[in-house]
């Protein structure tokens, strides 16, 4: 190389490193922005996949507590359904008993959801017993649309008794507006002297009870059946168990049996 090359050269690698050192202690450049504005973009994206990942996760869980039933059920039984290492699952999960309890939550908040929301008005104020008649078979179909959610809370068995469960804070808080809205619809019924007298907190227990007893023998019984019938069969559950003789006289078959086909009538009419 001769001394004008050599000299460029020098020149040129000078100018270079002396751009590099400016770049370096100078404020962020246009490029830096950019790719701190393409990070941001993508953090939504990155939530949005966490968050569909975290479904697919709960999905599988709660189809393997359902089946096998949660003490049964091993992490590794999860990741296997899933598709993921056991690391993984617990970087989401410390442990099945957080994810048992995640699953409880997540279900119970769309069943409140779905019942606040589409009986708004029979809980703000309800114009009878079959608007009440037709929310419990709002809540109940969610039930049985969601079986193995319903199995889970069947093999618990103190579905009406909140406190022995030992809630999280959420769940606590879930059941604490489920049971407010109960209290509430009876508390109305009484005012009108169609409910028979009681502590509120106690019929409602009472209530979620037989609706127990009668989702368990649905479950039991293979989880054939269609789901009008058994909500029927809650329903006048409901009425036989709650409403004064002289109201039950109006919305039973003459047996007392079942709802009379004017009651059906008039709930059937509320789903329009």
């Amino acid at each position: 190389m001769n001394q004008r090359a050599a000299f460029v050269n020098c020149v040129v690698r000078t100018h270079f490193t002396d751009r590099v050192a400016i770049a370096m202690s100078s404020p962020p450049s246009i490029a830096s922005a950019s790719q701190k504005r393409q990070k941001t973009a993508r953090a939504p994206l990155r939530e949005a996949k966490a968050a569909l990942y975290r479904e697919h996760i709960l999905a599988a869980a709660e189809a393997i507590f359902a089946e096998q039933g949660v003490d049964a059920t091993k992490m590794q039984d999860i990741a296997r359904e899933v598709g993921i290492s056991l690391g993984t699952l617990y970087q989401s999960f410390a442990g099945k008993g957080e994810l048992h309890r995640a699953i409880l939550i997540s279900r119970s908040q769309q069943m409140v959801e779905t019942v606040t929301q589409r009986g708004v008005q029979v809980l703000v104020k309800p114009t009878g017993v079959e608007p009440i008649l037709w929310l419990i078979g709002v809540q109940v179909q969610f039930l049985l649309d969601h079986r193995d959610y319903l199995r889970i809370q069947l093999q618990q068995g103190f579905a009406w008794y909140h406190a022995t469960s030992w809630p999280s804070a959420e769940e606590e808080r879930l059941w604490k507006q489920g049971l407010e809205q109960m209290r509430g619809i009876f508390a109305w019924g009484q005012a009108q002297k169609w409910f028979v007298p009681g502590d509120g907190t106690d019929l409602a227990q009472l209530m979620m009870a037989l609706q127990q007893a009668r989702l368990m023998h649905w479950v039991s019984a293979g989880m054939v059946e269609d789901a009008a019938p058994v909500i029927a069969r809650i329903q006048t559950d409901f009425v036989r168990q709650f409403c004064r003789p002289s109201v039950a006289l109006t919305l039973l078959s003459e047996d007392g049996s079942q709802l009379s086909a004017r009651a059906l009538a008039s709930i059937a009419a509320l789903n329009g």
